[in-house]
């Protein structure tokens, strides 16, 4: 406990007043998006189990394509963004990431048109345009959530703690303006949603370009080639095991479509909007805040100091993510009926007692990801390929096979066990991770980190 409180002191006056008060706005920002997200839930759960469900279904798109495009392209660009501002050549490092941010986007629109088409061709669904509306929203959502890691990159906490506020705040005013002239069903939410994303991810990315700076020659010390090679190599493990971390993270909403149906997608959807409310929100707020730290000390490797203190801020995060996974447990399994009642109705809390397990495991999966934090930072993410890939195996066959037995109870034995297994495995491979570093270069670890 002792070592533990001079990492959170060590941290604290290395931080300074002006960081934590910058905490505390993103804490009260993501508390009050969380609010609003609730609202939203509210609204649209209204719209009946079933509905709801594809609205879920439509999120597990999103999901995919960040893990697969979105995400690999901001894990690069947070971690080199201050290795190049250092050599004064973040502009054209930006640049780069947003042309392919663009062309992601692109990708999207195209998959979206194709499938639209083939509906057109080969009705399998009803609505006709659903797909292409769909796929615009995933475009938009995943634009508009780039460029919120962006500014939490470059310090500018509140106003992307406020702009995420409203941004809520104008989505549910539309969708109850839509309610209230009998207009509002998945369809025409799902249009709402997008131009709000679209619109504010816009406003974001153009106040994103004013706080480059101008650079109107390339520094010609550093090697395009190069820095184009240091992206994409770290890139690649994420996008190689993207689709496994969908399938952990993801996957189980299709298998209980399904095997189920539809409204017990939406169920166990609205279960999982609190699940995210208890702790992958309050991860990402430590995520969000962390990372571009532990980014900077890990800038330069050969910086013994800066390097340990990095160290030091990994520790934290795990440990706090760990008090977190238990606190919100406990919290499920105190309040956890009640909680999905509020957000819903009594039609979505037939399987609430399902609720702290399914805490617990996802916990789990996110401790396991706070430990994932060292092998980035230390530019070798493919060292979690292993991990990470098996995990999803086991995850999409136990959810296969329990879901069959047990009904969507098999869901929280999947994602308990898939839990477990992958934070051990992590912890196994940082293992491994800092033997290894400390042999290359035991100058950059001080041995008491290890």
């Amino acid at each position: 406990m002792n070592k533990l409180f001079e990492l959170f002191k060590h941290a604290y006056l290395k931080l300074g007043t002006g960081s934590v008060a910058e905490i505390l706005w993103v804490m009260t920002g993501q508390l009050l998006s969380v609010v609003l997200g609730f609202v939203i839930i509210k609204i649209l759960s209204g719209l009946g189990t079933e509905q709801y469900g594809v609205y879920v279904l439509v999120l597990t798109a999103a999901a995919f394509v960040g893990q697969l495009f979105y995400g690999p392209l901001l894990q690069g660009f947070l971690r080199f963004y201050y290795t190049y501002a250092a050599k004064s050549a973040q502009t054209f490092f930006s640049n780069y990431n947003l042309r392919l941010l663009f062309l992601s986007g692109l990708f999207v629109l195209i998959c979206a048109v194709a499938l639209s088409l083939i509906n057109f061709a080969f009705p399998f669904y009803e609505a006709k345009y659903f797909f292409l509306a769909a796929g615009c929203f995933v475009a938009a959502l995943k634009f508009n959530e780039f460029f919120n890691s962006v500014l939490n990159l470059l310090r500018k906490r509140k106003l992307n703690s406020i702009l995420q506020g409203v941004e809520k705040m104008v989505s549910i005013l539309l969708l109850l303006f839509l309610l209230s002239e009998g207009y509002l069903d998945i369809e025409n939410a799902i249009l709402i949603l997008t131009a709000v994303a679209l619109i504010f991810g816009a406003g974001k990315f153009h106040y994103f370009k004013k706080l480059l700076p101008e650079q109107n020659t390339f520094n010609h010390t550093i090697s395009k080639t190069e820095m184009k090679n240091n992206l994409f190599s770290y890139m690649l493990p994420f996008m190689l095991w993207g689709l496994s971390g969908w399938l952990q993270l993801n996957g189980e909403k299709w298998i209980i479509n399904d095997y189920l149906s539809t409204s017990d997608v939406g169920i166990y959807g609205v279960m999982m909007a609190v699940v995210t409310s208890l702790v992958v929100l309050p991860n990402n707020i430590i995520v969000e805040f962390t990372m571009p730290i532990i980014f900077k000390q890990y800038a330069n490797l050969e910086d013994k100091a800066n390097v340990s203190t990095g160290y030091s801020y990994i520790k934290i995060i795990f440990v706090l993510v760990l008090f977190l996974t238990f606190t919100a447990t406990a919290v499920s399994f105190i309040a956890g009926h009640f909680l999905i009642k509020l957000i819903s109705s009594e039609n979505y809390v037939l399987y609430s007692y399902m609720l702290p397990s399914l805490t617990f495991g996802t916990g789990l999966f996110f401790t396991g990801q706070a430990l994932t934090n060292l092998g980035m930072a230390l530019n070798k993410p493919e060292k979690y390929l292993a991990p990470k890939i098996a995990t999803g195996i086991i995850s999409i066959t136990l959810n296969l096979i329990l879901i069959k037995i047990f009904g969507i109870e098999g869901v929280s034995y999947s994602i308990l066990i898939s839990g477990a297994v992958y934070v051990v495995y992590i912890w196994i491979v940082n293992k491994n991770i800092l033997k290894s570093f400390n042999l290359v270069s035991s100058s950059n670890m001080p041995d008491k980190y290890l």
